[in-house]
């Protein structure tokens, strides 16, 4: 699965996302304790927010805490739209941008997808961080 090119950050309200574009996928900035969540793609091979695409039928709020508890094991409280992020693989694709909190974050998580959680933090975090990723982060970090 290549790297997406990011594009744009559309701050739109939740309700209002249609104007620009219905979401196919959903990331989630976790603040915790330690930081920021991060999680190891294994098949992108980069450190990157959780998020995923957004299941036949499901919203993309449900698709971010899916997402945040499938990749690193823990559970998005109060979770928060920030708007739309575009990015382009060849095609233009639009997903869904949240904010939550999640305490406690496993220390030792790892899945087929996952291999392994830390954090991000101003000035420290571990490389390489998807370009997707650190715009997001110093947009809304």
């Amino acid at each position: 699965m290549p790297l997406a090119n990011f594009l744009d950050v559309h701050e739109i309200s939740e309700a209002d996302r249609a104007q620009i574009a219905e979401p196919s996928f959903a990331v989630v900035i976790a603040r915790s304790r330690s930081g920021v969540v991060l999680v190891f793609n294994n098949y992108r091979r980069v450190w990157e927010l959780p998020g995923g695409l957004i299941d036949g039928g499901e919203t993309p709020r449900a698709a971010a805490a899916r997402e945040l508890a499938e990749e690193a094991g823990c559970v998005a409280v109060d979770l928060t739209w920030l708007g739309l992020v575009s990015v382009n693989d060849g095609a233009t694709h639009f997903g869904a941008v949240y904010r939550c909190h999640a305490d406690p974050v496993p220390a030792d998580f790892h899945s087929v997808e996952t291999g392994g959680v830390d954090f991000w933090r101003v000035g420290k975090h571990p490389l390489p961080l998807g370009e997707s990723d650190r715009a997001l982060l110093r947009r809304f970090g």
